[in-house]
């Protein structure tokens, strides 16, 4: 009787002890899926924090690198319009001339704070530099292997960063081809320095990359002229033949490639300097109109610690929620709180990102509307006359000539009196398309107010004006009259007046043009009036 009455005492153990293992090996099975999950979840949430902190960040990079460069934009085609440069390409064996441009090219460099400007001939050597008397001077050298140059002969201009090969300085060329009617002189180079923009923010490495993926500006110094990966064949000989980097191109950054995330993220292993390897987050951007791409590297150690932490605190949470059940109820409010104010807080930032963009699109149209004239989408007097008052200043400078047009329709009042004032405004409009056609790039045209037009030619002549003038005067007659105005013929009188150096501001050679708008008014309309004041040919 004690036999069996042990055996079932056995039995009912056994089927008790066998669940609770059950239920223990469960919950151990679930409590590491937890604290897995979290660990992969708030790994994957910062993540995607810094990819968003990363993206605003590529975006301004993007914005504000080219923006100090785009000021001397101009520069290459002005260099290409002096005739004291071309006439050094015309004859690079005139001691004289060459002697001079030397001398305008370190006078102009001195006074727009370029590195280096420079002429080269159609074989790409160096004719005359603005360091012409430095021991490293460009002179007589040759850089056709320069994309720069190469690409200026086919295209016309060109862009390039590079090391210079002989300065041994990195600066950022812009290159415009020098002609003379059809014939190709040679290419004017202007060479600046590009630094990378200071955005703030401590998390993270900024660096710009060629289309070759060469890291050519950096917030580390040290990760200057370093691929993040290893170059391609290809990639390397064109580095090769450009010499972009010669002397100075480094071991590539990544070590190993990583997990590939979204938008053109990764995950990649960097070693550093104690040749121990750590994982990165690159977040990468294409800067619009370039080869060249914004790059933000980020350590991941934060990460990694964040995750832990959140997987031990979830651990922490499933062991209390063993334990005691009341504080089960209280852990999952506040959770559920906390991503509550998470969510509240990411649609404020998408909120006040969605109003910065707004703000960012209202400035620019105010900004477009403040120099354009609505009616002809012309530029206005505003705009006109501080453009014209930079084009007195580089008139004076260089003892270059700058001519107006004061242009005015013919018996406009009696076409609003008689078409009414759309028709007026259609005759407007064509009168504008007329002027933006015959035009120059350098002109500055613009309504001036009414039905007058003004018109600022830099390097022109009262004579070549007036030439311009009666072209104008032609193209305006021979228009058709708009729809709805049968029989009325259009035509425009206009003044011309050369600025005169001794004259305060453009404002005098205004009032002359004004004057011999006047006079073309007296002559019957329908004519072009030189000022009285500029010899005839001059």
């Amino acid at each position: 009787m004690k036999t069996k009455g042990l055996a079932a005492v056995r039995r009912r153990l056994r089927w008790r002890i066998v669940p609770r293992a059950a239920l223990v090996a469960v919950v151990l099975v679930a409590s590491a899926g937890i604290v897995w999950l979290s660990y992969t979840g708030i790994r994957e949430r910062e993540i995607a924090r810094l990819q968003a902190n990363a993206d605003g960040r590529l975006r301004q990079l993007s914005q504000l690198l080219l923006a100090p460069a785009e000021r001397y934009s101009y520069l290459p085609n002005l260099l290409a319009n002096y005739r004291i440069l071309n006439d050094a390409l015309r004859a690079p064996h005139d001691a004289a001339r060459v002697r001079a441009a030397n001398a305008f090219l370190h006078q102009l460099n001195e006074r727009t704070g370029t590195s280096l400007l420079y002429l080269l001939d159609l074989r790409g050597t160096t004719v005359a530099a603005s360091n012409w008397d430095a021991a490293d001077s460009l002179v007589g050298r040759n850089y056709a292997f320069r994309p720069y140059f190469t690409n200026a002969l086919r295209d016309g201009a060109g862009r390039f960063f590079a090391m210079g090969v002989t300065s041994h300085k990195p600066g950022y060329y812009l290159s415009y081809l020098v002609k003379e009617g059809e014939r190709t002189l040679g290419v004017a180079v202007v060479k600046i320095d590009l630094r990378l923009p200071d955005l703030g923010g401590s998390n993270g490495e900024m660096l710009v990359t060629d289309a070759a993926g060469v890291a050519f500006l950096s917030s580390r110094p040290d990760w200057n002229y370093r691929p993040i990966r290893p170059v391609t064949a290809a990639a390397a000989a064109q580095l090769r033949s450009t010499r972009q980097y010669e002397g100075v191109l480094k071991a590539p950054l990544v070590s190993a490639a990583g997990r590939q995330l979204a938008a053109g993220a990764e995950i990649v292993r960097l070693r550093g300097g104690d040749g121990i390897a750590s994982a990165w987050l690159l977040v990468r951007r294409r800067i619009a109109d370039s080869e060249w791409s914004a790059n933000l590297l980020m350590p991941m150690a934060r990460v990694e610690d964040i995750a832990r932490v959140g997987a031990l605190t979830a651990a922490a949470g499933i062991a209390l929620l063993l334990m005691l059940g009341v504080l089960l109820a209280q852990l999952r409010s506040r959770v559920r709180e906390r991503k509550r104010s998470r969510r509240r807080l990411e649609r404020a930032h998408r909120a006040l990102g969605q109003q910065n963009e707004e703000l960012r699109l209202l400035s620019e149209e105010l900004r477009r509307k403040s120099i354009t004239d609505s009616l002809t989408g012309m530029a206005n007097r505003a705009f006109f006359l501080d453009s014209a008052a930079a084009m007195v200043g580089i008139a004076k400078r260089h003892g270059t000539p700058l001519a107006l047009l004061l242009v005015d329709a013919d018996h406009f009042k009696r076409i609003n009196d008689e078409y009414g004032h759309p028709a007026g405004d259609a005759v407007l409009q064509l009168l504008a398309s007329v002027l933006t056609a015959q035009t120059r790039e350098g002109d500055v045209a613009a309504r001036y107010g009414g039905e007058e037009f003004i018109v600022a030619l830099p390097h022109t002549t009262a004579q070549a004006a007036s030439e311009l003038a009666e072209r104008i005067r032609g193209r305006v007659a021979a228009q058709p009259a708009p729809p709805g105005m049968a029989g009325l013929r259009l035509s425009v009188s206009i003044g011309v007046a050369q600025y005169r150096p001794e004259e305060a501001d453009i404002g005098e050679t205004i009032r002359r043009a004004d004057a011999a708008l006047y006079e073309a008014k007296r002559a019957g309309r329908d004519c072009v009036r030189v000022d009285g004041g500029v010899a005839p040919g001059a």
